[in-house]
């Protein structure tokens, strides 16, 4: 594990926030099936691998996989069982072929310059019979949102500033992810929305009202009333949609 904290430049600008929610289409595959490997595809800050692993249902290893180091370093402070990986993660040569009892990969497509090259990592580093998330955004032919794209990405007010793409529908995200080896077993989108709270506590850290170290678990560590607040008081993004997909590697 890194010995190094996060400076406050990275917590302040952490995109995302430790919560004990996961999608509950998650939850239901990892309950499921719990793996005793995991593997996340683009960690980031680890708002994905968090919560599987506080609710017990990683047996002993998570590996995240992250291009920024400073996401990795984020990462491994989180437990004990994560292994930081530095790397494209359409190209993670540390880890072997069928080495991974699941991989989950959450906001990380739409990033990708070719979004046809994760599904094959994928179904690589799965064992036969391996589980899979994956989940991205739909953008509806009136959809907006506050950041303009910046080249390479499209320039139009979209949802992040890096997105390469946002899918137009279920059937062109389930397109992205088919290959001969995986086996989508579901595929549903709803609503996307802006939690509120989000907002304000990244005010309250820029007006140093909360303490910016606290920002990334001020959710888990706070009162109990701010994580409920969050879930409840969402504002939708006009004309997005979460998108999200599961499915398995296929015996041989």
């Amino acid at each position: 594990m890194s010995s190094a904290g996060p400076s406050t430049e990275d917590l302040e600008h952490s995109r995302y926030f430790l919560t004990e929610w996961m999608p509950p289409l998650l939850r239901r595959t990892a309950e499921r099936d719990p793996p005793r490997v995991l593997a996340d595809l683009g960690a980031g800050d680890g708002g994905t691998l968090w919560p599987l692993d506080h609710a017990g249902l990683v047996g002993e290893t998570i590996y995240a996989v992250d291009i920024s180091a400073k996401h990795v370093a984020l990462c491994e402070r989180l437990s004990p069982k994560v292994h930081g990986i530095v790397s494209d993660v359409a190209h993670v040569d540390e880890l072997a072929a069928g080495s991974v009892d699941s991989v989950v990969s959450s906001q990380v497509i739409e990033h990708l310059p070719d979004d046809r090259v994760l599904a094959p990592e994928i179904a690589r580093l799965l064992r036969p019979g391996g589980w899979f998330y994956v989940s991205s955004v739909i953008r509806g032919p009136r959809a907006f949102w506050i950041y303009r794209g910046k080249p390479p990405a499209p320039e139009r007010w979209q949802l992040d500033p890096t997105h390469m793409r946002e899918y137009a529908s279920e059937d062109e995200f389930r397109a992205a992810l088919a290959h001969p080896d995986l086996e989508l077993d579901t595929v549903r989108s709803a609503q996307l929305n802006f939690p509120l709270t989000d907002f304000a506590v990244r005010a309250a850290a820029k007006a140093r009202l909360v303490a910016p170290e606290r920002l990334p678990e001020l959710y888990v560590k706070g009162p109990s009333w701010l994580a409920r607040a969050r879930r409840a008081i969402g504002v939708p993004i006009p004309g997005y949609r979460w998108v999200e997909a599961t499915g398995r590697k296929r015996a041989s």
